[in-house]
């Protein structure tokens, strides 16, 4: 029961956390992506790789979007198949609740000063969605 009780602990966190990055207006967003596109853009600079660093921004917020659902989903079947015991019904349910949710969070994005929902990041998302969720069916198959 504890085990359950902190696996959906880390499912909640980790959920208000992506609703809080959907809300940021367009600013605080880009600042959030470009801290962490500055220090891996250093770092590849420093080894001799040519990029644009605006691509290369734009490339980490992608990877952000496929990131954060990609954990959440990882975290979402894991809870629920604690609870439920099914791993059909938990793939089914992470499926459908954390879909909904990786298109909920670009919705949000289009209330939110300076930013827009996107089709594309919609699809990222699901992406994401998609391989935590393998990724949590694989891992509990060993």
């Amino acid at each position: 029961m504890k085990k359950q009780a902190i696996r959906w602990a880390l499912v909640v966190i980790w959920l208000l956390l992506t609703v809080y990055l959907s809300q940021q207006n367009a600013a605080e967003s880009a600042a959030t992506s470009g801290w962490l596109a500055q220090k891996i853009y250093a770092l590849i600079r420093l080894i001799g790789i040519n990029a644009s660093y605006r691509g290369f921004h734009k490339l980490i917020r992608k990877m952000a979007h496929f990131g954060v659902h990609f954990v959440l989903a990882w975290l979402g079947y894991r809870a629920l198949l604690a609870t439920c015991n099914k791993r059909l019904n938990a793939i089914i349910i992470t499926f459908l609740f954390f879909g909904s949710v990786a298109i909920f969070d670009e919705a949000i994005q289009s209330v939110a000063p300076g930013r827009a929902m996107m089709a594309f990041d919609a699809f990222i998302n699901l992406c994401g969605i998609a391989a935590g969720t393998i990724v949590g069916i694989a891992k509990t198959r060993r």
